[in-house]
């Protein structure tokens, strides 16, 4: 063949001249190519036109780089290939290196050196890599060297190379879009699947395992996918999958469960996927979880089941009526859509009356009652008026809404003996309304098992001091900062709401210190229950968060208080147990002491409780004295109190009330309460400097019998002297003119203020 007729050649024709040249260089009975780097003469005719061949192709086959060396790798012959393919002429590169083609990273490895010698050890060697043009760009090579014989003797080695640069970016960009479609497939949330003709699994998404509860693709590989299905389902896939293998499209929902039983509904979609005769070869199924959907549409079928039944049952007129406008466009008539039996009986028209208009029954009916509901169409805006049905004598309040286009409702209410219904029901609404206003309660939910948190209300924003945590999973709660009462952290499992979704338990409770962002802590309590499924699985849960910072403070307030109440009761006890032993021990005989004691303790009462009305700690002076006189005063005013305020602290009252009721009882036994014109005054001062202040209290008698100093000094006397004296830190002095008794305190204004 000569290098006219190669160049007439077609690409496929040439690559397969130069394959069979390949085969017969190193088979070629130790033939060379010859070379214009080499002499060529002496060779026989035989052998030159074989020759004469070889180097056709040699300088034809432009696309494939052929370059010769010598069995030191330099350069002999490079072929008009190899300068089209990397840019040097055979005058620039015959006597050069080879590795001058190679990257300095392959020169720096011999990878030159290790290609000869595979190529003398296995007949050739074969390499895809990076190799360099003249101007020193890098291009991907397919390559193949060599060995060349001549009679036996290895005279060097032909590199053949074809540039596969774009093969090699066309290779990567379609791994890169396998890889960005595998990603898609693994992201998408539908069960996307592939099937052979016998419906079998070959495979299955990443996002379809997760959804399908398949750990391992392994465990459903090679099943028949329809036994997933059972019932109207089995047949609605059967039908799908016929519909595919015949060309079309299957289509259908229906309810399957997941591989580890969980109830789910699916909108499935069936397509063929066709092989290289334009045949179904395989089948590709879409399954899209719609179980959220057939929960809504569930909800509802149930509301409209219930509006139904509300419609055809409610006592109240209700009808769907549609305007009937005139060419100007105006609003003169309606059209009635639906009505229900309640409007029919209230009304009068017939139950078949839809489809008619109102002044088909009605001609002359008041054109402002059409305008009212003209006037909601057009504006969107509800309205609510009165009429009055002639021949019925009742009043309806009407209640019209827009329902779409001209279309409205009107609802009608006999309010007929019915408003203060309506008034106690608005009532009961607006409290319930402020309740649930004003309850300090914090909501939070979250889905189950993952405890991934979907809502919360703004008064557990408001509580926390942050908005919500819309954590993941339960893992995540360590985002809440809170702390056990003996100060370790709550960790995240420990939360109600992990319990409840990990299904540990069905209802839980948590009491811990919360730390705020701002770094305040309050007490809140956290209550929650899990919410099941029909097949009572636990989907969620919810959980009610509670402030009771203040109940924690009152507990510990109250434990505050049991202890102050423990102290007084053991001080009064001391004081009742004194006047006990002291009354006793002075008496005359049971009946008088069981006399003083009465009084004496019900004196100690009362000033306990001018104590507790000014509030445990003090007590005004003018209290405590009318307190104590009490029992002694019939009102027909023989006590005169005089003096400035003065609040006293409770050791002071106590001893004070009983200090004024034994002067009063000694005055009725023997002093100026003893006659009906007898009178006691009883005055108070408070001189001296800032700081120094000091107290007189005066107890004066007068109008009662001559007075005759005692001959003997009982308890009485000595409670009065001492005790108001010892708990003020004062003197007390009792005169006996003949004109009545004068008792008179003085003592530091400090000591009556003492306690306070």
């Amino acid at each position: 063949m000569t290098g006219a007729s190669l160049k007439s050649l077609t690409r496929e024709e040439l690559e397969a001249e130069i394959l069979r040249l390949r085969a017969a260089w190193p088979g070629a009975d130790g033939e060379a190519l010859p070379t214009p780097c080499r002499d060529a003469a002496g060779i026989p005719t035989a052998r030159a036109s074989s020759a004469a061949r070889q180097r056709a192709v040699f300088t034809s086959a432009i696309d494939f780089a052929m370059v010769v060396t010598d069995t030191d790798g330099i350069i002999t012959d490079w072929n008009p290939g190899a300068e089209h393919v990397m840019g040097w002429t055979a005058a620039e590169m015959c006597g050069q290196d080879a590795t001058r083609f190679f990257t300095p990273e392959d020169r720096a490895a011999g990878r030159i050196e290790h290609e000869m010698q595979k190529a003398l050890q296995d007949g050739r060697a074969n390499d895809e890599r990076w190799h360099l043009r003249k101007d020193g760009q890098r291009f991907w090579a397919s390559g193949e060297m060599m060995p060349l014989h001549e009679e036996g003797v290895h005279l060097g080695f032909v590199k053949i190379l074809r540039d596969r640069t774009e093969q090699r970016e066309a290779l990567l960009q379609q791994q890169a879009e396998a890889a960005f479609m595998h990603s898609v497939l693994a992201s998408s949330a539908n069960c996307i699947k592939v099937l052979d003709l016998d419906t079998r699994l070959t495979f299955m998404n990443e996002g379809g395992m997760k959804v399908m509860e398949i750990s391992d693709f392994n465990d459903v590989q090679g099943c028949p996918w329809p036994e997933f299905w059972v019932g109207q389902g089995h047949q609605d896939v059967l039908a799908a999958v016929a519909a595919a293998k015949a060309g079309g499209v299957g289509h259908f929902p229906g309810q399957a469960n997941t591989y580890r039983g969980t109830p789910r509904w699916w909108d499935v979609q069936v397509t063929p996927i066709p092989g290289p005769d334009g045949q179904p070869n395989k089948l590709l199924a879409v399954s899209r979880d719609i179980s959220d959907q057939k929960a809504v549409e569930r909800q509802l079928a149930a509301s409209e089941a219930r509006w139904r039944g509300l419609f055809d049952g409610m006592q109240e007129g209700f009808f769907l009526g549609e305007l009937v406008r005139d060419t100007g466009g105006r609003a003169v008539d309606y059209r009635f859509l639906e009505i229900n039996p309640a409007f029919a009986r209230q009304s009068g028209l017939p139950v078949d009356s839809v489809g008619q208009t109102i002044r088909t029954f009605v001609p002359d009916i008041d054109q402002w009652l059409i305008d009212n509901c003209a006037r909601v169409v057009e504006t969107g805006e509800p309205t609510l008026f009165e009429i009055n049905v002639p021949g019925l004598n009742r009043t309806f309040e009407v209640r019209a809404n827009k329902d779409r286009d001209d279309r409205f409702s009107c609802l009608f209410l006999d309010i007929t003996g019915r408003k203060q219904a309506e008034t106690a029901l608005q009532a009961s609404e607006a409290r319930l309304l402020t309740v649930m206003e004003t309850v300090p309660v914090g909501i939070l939910v979250a889905e189950a098992p993952s405890g991934r948190i979907l809502m919360g209300n703004g008064r557990l924003a408001d509580m926390l001091g942050h908005g919500t945590l819309y954590a993941s999973s339960s893992n995540a709660y360590d985002g809440f900062t809170a702390f056990h009462a003996d100060g370790s952290p709550v960790a995240a499992h420990e939360y109600p709401l992990a319990r409840l979704c990990t299904g540990e338990c069905d209802q839980a409770e948590l009491e811990a210190q919360y730390q705020r962002p701002d770094g305040q802590r309050i007490w809140i309590v956290i209550s929650g229950a899990a919410t099941k499924d029909a097949e009572g699985q636990t989907v969620g849960a919810v959980v009610a968060v509670s402030d009771i910072s203040q109940r924690k403070a009152a507990e510990v307030q109250q434990d505050l208080l049991n202890r102050e109440l423990s102290h007084r009761m053991k001080n009064t006890l001391a004081i009742v147990q004194a006047i006990a032993t002291q009354t006793l021990r002075n008496a005359r005989g049971l009946d008088e002491a069981r006399d003083a004691l009465s009084a004496r303790l019900v004196t100690l009462g009362k000033a306990h409780d001018m104590l507790l009305t000014g509030q445990g700690e003090s007590a005004d002076v003018r209290a405590v004295i009318e307190g104590a006189l009490e029992l002694h005063d019939d009102g027909k005013g023989r006590f005169i109190l005089d003096g400035p305020a003065l609040r006293v602290g409770g050791s002071a009252a106590l001893s004070l009330a009983l200090m004024t009721h034994e002067l009063a009882t000694n005055a009725a036994k023997y002093g100026a309460l003893r006659t009906p014109k007898g009178r006691v005054r009883i005055d108070w001062t408070i001189t001296g400097d800032p700081g120094l202040e000091t107290v007189q209290l005066r107890w004066q008698e007068s109008g009662g019998p001559p007075v005759v100093p005692p001959t003997r000094r009982g308890f009485g006397s000595r409670l009065i002297e001492r005790g108001l004296a010892g708990a003020v830190g004062g003197e007390v002095v009792t005169d006996y003119p003949p004109e009545g008794v004068i008792c008179t305190l003085t003592a530091p204004l400090a000591g009556f203020l003492d306690n306070f």
